[in-house]
């Protein structure tokens, strides 16, 4: 079947617009609130001008380490109550919070910002969560691979639009400050609550009736350590799943060192204090790789539909990380900025087309029942192994980021993750790309009310 089928199919389903709509608005706020704390971190005089990868690693790991942590926690959450609810309700709790954000940022370092800011970010893992757990109930099978395209990838655009936004306001001096910028992300994440709360009934996104685990939520996250054993025992009889979760993981590690390393050189090494001292250029250099990153995304979403039908998934994975290698191995060659910002089209394309692939291995080859649980952890690994990687950088690179040698070490470790990938899944692919698994027949969406 036709790319262009599906995507008629969906836009033509009402239920999956509004889901993709509470996606868009959630993560346009997403995107204005991380720039605004990103930027007054690297780019705040008070800190001091130094480039240093361990001072960029810990900036990011303060703010995403609860996010990760709560992983298997939100999925006993998602299979137990309400995905609408909780999706509306982490929203609404996010607005609030950004007022307090507003009122605490102008003053600088401040707990009380750093700690909702926390909050805020450890939110969004019942948001993102949810709303890949809530998919199933909404679209049809068949269009579950372009309808994982279509909602991560618009939902990854429009982070980088809002990015963007505050790029740019920082650019331009415009004199809009963060606070503004983050009560701006305030009334974006009130509108996303606000359209979830509208558009669908409480037990829409589910789980099913019936099929939810029985007791209070204390008695769940008492059982969590139980109930993710569960889930990984679930992994482990669906070996095309748990292999492609593993490869997201490594290359998320892989994907943080090379993040410090773009990092540090933009901030450290290809800056020039005499000739832009108010950082102009880096500014300019870090809205182009953002752009460049998002048409990365974009491409990906155009192409990993018909490339898993084509070619099938598992193949698919595997061109995705010989590209990753050869790319990084070209970076250790040529240390320019125009380079770096090719790598990053590239390897974008790479990341969003296994994310999508992961998405689907999970909705396809999990029952509903652990689904939550399954997409909990899956983010947990995606963003540990990225955190793992941001510290492993702030060790091996030095402060103005020159590391040939480290980014060589990276692109022979993603040719390994091909070779051994490709072997171990020869008779796993993440999921059949022709017929279904009994658990996605199991799992076709209940009839609009």
């Amino acid at each position: 079947m036709r790319t262009d089928g599906h995507v008629r199919n969906l836009a033509g389903n009402r239920r999956f617009r509004h889901l993709l709509a509470v996606r868009l608005t959630s993560q346009a706020a997403d995107g204005m609130f991380q720039a605004s704390l990103a930027l007054s971190v690297f780019f705040n005089p008070a800190l001091g001008e130094t480039s240093d990868p361990f001072r960029y690693a810990a900036a990011v790991a303060l703010l995403l380490g609860p996010y990760s942590l709560l992983g298997p926690y939100v999925g006993t959450v998602l299979d137990r109550f309400s995905r609408r609810n909780l999706i509306g309700g982490a929203n609404f709790a996010r607005a609030a919070l950004m007022v307090v954000i507003c009122l605490t940022l102008a003053g600088g370092f401040n707990w009380s910002w750093v700690l909702c800011a926390m909050i805020v970010l450890a939110a969004n893992r019942f948001v993102l969560a949810g709303l890949g757990a809530s998919h199933p109930q909404v679209v049809p099978p068949g269009d579950l691979v372009t309808a994982n395209s279509l909602a991560s990838t618009l939902g990854a655009l429009a982070y980088g639009l809002g990015l963007a936004t505050t790029g740019v306001a920082k650019l331009l001096d415009s004199g809009v400050s963060y606070s503004m910028l983050a009560l701006a992300a305030g009334l974006g994440y009130l509108a996303s609550a606000l359209i979830v709360g509208a558009s669908f009934h409480r037990p829409d996104l589910g789980p099913p009736e019936g099929q939810s685990p029985t007791g209070g939520l204390w008695k769940g996250i008492a059982q969590t350590s139980a109930g993710m054993w569960e889930g990984f025992k679930h992994l482990g009889r669906r070996k095309g799943p748990a292999l492609v979760m593993a490869v997201q993981g490594l290359h998320r590690f892989l994907y943080g060192i090379v993040f410090i390393i773009a990092i540090a050189l933009f901030m450290g090494f290809f800056w020039d204090m005499q000739s832009d001292p108010a950082r102009t250029t880096t500014i300019s250099w870090l809205l182009v790789l953002a752009v460049l990153g998002n048409v990365g995304v974009l491409a990906a979403a155009l192409s990993t539909p018909r490339a898993t039908r084509v070619w099938g998934p598992k193949n698919w994975i595997v061109i995705l990380m010989a590209l990753c290698a050869v790319v990084v191995g070209a970076l250790a060659g040529a240390m320019v900025p125009v380079m770096f910002a090719v790598a990053v089209l590239l390897v974008n394309i790479a990341s969003q087309g296994l994310k999508i692939t992961v998405d689907t291995s999970i909705q396809r080859g999990v029952e509903d029942a652990f689904r939550g649980r399954v997409f909990s952890v899956n983010d947990t690994v995606y963003n540990v192994g990225y955190l793992a990687g941001l510290f492993a950088a702030a060790l091996l690179v030095p402060e103005d980021g020159y590391a040939p040698g480290t980014l060589v070490g990276v692109a022979l470790a993603y040719g390994l993750i091909c070779v051994g990938y490709a072997y171990l899944a020869r008779d796993e692919a993440p999921y059949d790309s022709q017929t279904w698994s009994p658990a996605a027949t199991e799992a076709r969406p209940t009839t609009s009310p």
